[in-house]
């Protein structure tokens, strides 16, 4: 008898156990239309490649396109290395995207290295890697316009 109450409470723990590492629950997958990722640059030289210059942390990258009411927009946050993503649902075609739109990067320069400009932006139109996924065609810097 004593055999079976133990046999009984040993089911019990190996089933316990085995419930309890069991994988919690994933939230749901976030479905997107169109990914834009890449690396900005600490530098406001032209048509700037990852390998030119250090990565610029904390800058917010905004996509910005022609026609803004119809067209995908968003905005991400680069990482400590100057890297982000975004992701974002659109009804317009990757076409579209790829031709209206473009990367604007308008935190100071000078957040990033104090011996840059102050005033202007880092723009980039896009390119389309695969699928969905575009890409940055390198950075360039715009000063700011006049108003002579």
């Amino acid at each position: 008898m004593a055999s079976k109450i133990l046999q009984l409470v040993i089911g019990v723990a190996v089933v316990s156990v085995l419930a309890s590492a069991a994988a919690p629950p994933q939230p749901p997958r976030i479905q997107a239309d169109v990914v834009v990722m890449g690396y900005v640059p600490c530098k406001n030289g032209t048509s700037m490649k990852s390998s030119s210059a250090p990565g610029f942390p904390n800058a917010v990258v905004q996509l910005r396109c022609a026609d803004a009411v119809d067209a995908a927009a968003g905005n991400a946050t680069t990482d400590g290395k100057g890297w982000f993503r975004m992701a974002m649902n659109t009804s317009t075609a990757l076409s579209s995207v790829a031709s209206g739109c473009s990367l604007v990067v308008a935190t100071p320069l000078a957040t990033c290295n104090a011996s840059l400009p102050e005033t202007g932006t880092l723009e980039s139109r896009l390119r389309l890697l695969v699928s969905m996924v575009f890409f940055p065609r390198g950075f360039s810097y715009v000063a700011p316009a006049s108003l002579d």
